[in-house]
């Protein structure tokens, strides 16, 4: 939370891997799941992968017993790109069972074999999902297994996808997912056809980008934000702006109240909490609170703001880089346009940031600008990207893994 530590390393495997997740949600923008997206080399050669079956194994090992499944998705099941190898043996395949989604990607065949092992994996505990699914005589036979349904809607037309979902919804206990949905007109079209669950950039951008009104409570908060970061922050006025909320402020004496502090005595004021956190955690841990209360979806992108600055901060240490608490800024107002359903340029034109800031969050400028990019790349799995970017592989993951549990842990320490 741009804190003064240094961020805590992963014990990594010897091999150079990529790995990052994307998020599931449903109708209601609830978090319900993640999927993970890797690469067991970040090279863009793949010499080194003897074939898909050890790819697909050493990053499980990685995810499961290197990094940890709890470290990875806290509570919520992961999604797993599966061979067919895999599949077959099963006794390969992670625990526990139930956190699990295996994907039975489209070029998998129905075989008797493969059917069997589908129905002994289910009895085990696993969920099934049919990746990139197209219902053909050969593919129905998958159906009495499979517990997802996932549908690329890029893939076709409107009118053959709308199509698809009405054949596939009467199916019995089966929940369709929509997966590269990139705009809230397509998030909203899917949900009227009948998907259930989501997959795609739509959730990082904002809903509506033309004749967004300013709503009084929002530019408080922006304000509030303005003056967070301000290169000499006045307490007073701070404590003022805050003390309007009183949500707000009882969370941040919950927060500072918690066990990770070990006081003698309660907080007892905000003037109080503000001396004990600093400024740099106080930035940090209110932009994330105002950031959480300003959209519907707030819980779900949170973190992703926070990923993005923590792993941003982190980059900048590892790379000698000065004014890390700069990158944590950049990456966590990344996604204001997100949050406030407001054209990014047209917010900043209510923070009075400073000029090398607002350059790397609109045009990627900068030392900034540069980490920044490379972390939405990471963030996206454009492995292509991360490759050529000049930073180290290994630094990236360790960065990404530390990054995304310290943002799942604020999370949850912050809005409970």
């Amino acid at each position: 939370m741009g804190t003064d530590q240094d961020t805590p390393e992963v014990a990594l495997s010897q091999e150079s891997y990529c790995i990052a997740r994307q998020i599931i949600c449903d109708e209601d923008l609830n978090l319900s799941a993640y999927e993970l997206l890797y690469r067991n080399n970040a090279s863009t050669s793949e010499a080194f992968v003897s074939s898909p079956h050890e790819a697909t194994a050493r990053v499980l090992t990685i995810a499961f017993m290197d990094i940890g499944i709890d470290r990875l998705a806290g509570q919520h099941p992961v999604f797993i790109n599966m061979t067919d190898e895999l599949l077959l043996k099963g006794d390969m395949l992670p625990e526990p069972a139930d956190r699990v989604v295996l994907e039975v990607l489209e070029d998998i065949k129905p075989t008797p074999e493969m059917l069997s092992a589908l129905k002994a994996l289910r009895s085990r505990g696993y969920k099934i999902a049919l990746d990139d699914f197209a219902l053909t005589q050969e593919t129905r036979a998958f159906l009495p297994y499979a517990d997802i349904i996932k549908l690329d809607v890029m893939a076709c037309s409107v009118e053959v996808l709308k199509k698809r979902v009405e054949i596939l919804s009467r199916l019995p206990d089966i929940t369709l997912l929509a997966e590269k949905v990139e705009t809230w007109e397509e998030f909203e079209a899917c949900k009227a056809m009948g998907f259930r669950l989501f997959q795609g950039y739509f959730l990082s951008k904002p809903e509506t980008m033309k004749d967004q009104p300013k709503s009084d409570s929002k530019l408080v908060l922006t304000q509030l934000l303005a003056m967070l970061h301000q290169a000499e922050p006045d307490v007073a006025e701070i404590e003022q702006q805050i003390s309007r909320d009183p949500q707000l402020y009882y969370r941040i004496l919950r927060y500072i109240n918690s066990a990770q502090f070990a006081l003698s005595k309660n907080i007892e004021s905000l003037r109080q909490a503000i001396v004990l956190l600093g400024f740099d955690q106080l930035r940090s841990l209110v932009s994330m609170m105002v950031l959480a209360g300003s959209s519907r979806r707030g819980p779900t992108l949170m973190p992703i703001a926070l990923l993005r600055a923590r792993m941003c901060e982190c980059i900048a240490v590892k790379s000698g880089y000065e004014t890390k608490e700069t990158y944590f800024t950049v990456g966590l107002l990344s996604m204001l346009d997100a949050f406030f359903n407001r054209d990014l340029m047209s917010i900043l034109e209510d923070l009075p940031l400073h000029d090398s800031i607002e350059q790397a969050l609109l045009h990627f400028e900068g030392a900034p600008g540069r980490v920044l990019k490379v972390v939405e790349a990471y963030e996206r799995a454009d492995w292509g990207y991360v490759q050529n970017a000049g930073f180290d592989k290994e630094m990236l993951a360790a960065c990404y893994v530390d990054s995304m549990a310290w943002a799942d842990e604020v999370v949850g320490l912050a809005t409970t």
